[in-house]
């Protein structure tokens, strides 16, 4: 890590002067993510024994039991340099199962990536670049749990902090489209024993300022410390709309 962290200021250094010759470009992107996940959520209680939430939702579950979601990205590039900084919000309120008693869980989930890219490579219309970066993630639950006469509400949650590395792709296919593709690692014990995830978006050009976004991410997360579990898979097809300036 601190290896790759070296060379990645190194790589800053060299190319301080093309940064300074070039002029910034900016864009802001809200977008909607028509998100399903699967996994596992959960915690140890006063007596040392695991509780468990088993999660299976689809998209349209999902947005049936939305209570709140904010999702934007903003990017900045110069040069052979791209950053991005991506905000996922969502919380949600559904019907789930604790040891074969019925439950209502309400979730809220916080995903902030802030990432450096630089372009190592270009041919053609293909661009290359390799990124790193860190992923924020604040998981804040709670259950609430009836058995008979007895009404119990537990909290649980844990926030951490995921190191990110990956490749990306930038595919120009013609005045009107091209299409970024993107493959990241993370975690490693870090935060996350391992994090993975995979971005595919189709940006049409509309005008000098505006663009649309098409996408699909896939984003695992597998986090088990401080007596808490979050075991997700988080996947869906995503749409947006770009100002640039």
């Amino acid at each position: 890590m601190c290896k790759s962290l070296v060379l990645f200021i190194c790589l800053m250094m060299l190319s301080s002067s093309q940064l300074f010759a070039e002029q910034w470009k900016f864009e802001v992107s809200p977008y909607l993510w028509a998100v399903s996940q699967q996994g596992q959520t959960g915690y140890i209680d006063r007596n040392g024994q695991p509780v468990n939430v088993d999660i299976d939702m689809s998209f349209s579950e999902i947005f049936e039991n939305l209570d709140g979601a904010v999702l934007v990205n903003f990017q900045a590039e110069k040069g052979n340099w791209n950053m991005w900084v991506d905000l996922v919000y969502m919380k949600l309120k559904y019907d789930a199962k604790v040891d074969n008693v019925s439950a209502e869980l309400t979730a809220k989930q916080k995903l902030l990536d802030v990432v450096a890219a630089y372009r190592f490579a270009r041919q053609g219309d293909m661009h290359w670049y390799s990124f790193m970066g860190v992923r924020f993630v604040d998981v804040n639950n709670q259950l609430d749990v009836r058995i008979v006469d007895q009404r119990l509400t537990p909290n649980f949650g844990d926030n951490w902090l995921d190191p990110l590395f990956g490749l990306k792709n930038k595919w120009v296919i013609n005045e009107s489209f091209y299409l970024n593709s993107r493959a990241e690692l993370g975690g490693f014990g870090v935060g996350s024993d391992l994090s993975w995830a995979l971005n595919f978006t189709l940006n049409q050009n509309l005008s000098d300022n505006w663009d649309l976004k098409y996408s699909f991410r896939y984003i695992d997360l597998d986090y088990q410390d401080n007596d808490f579990l979050f075991d997700m898979a988080s996947s869906g097809f995503g749409v947006g709309v770009t100002y640039q300036f």
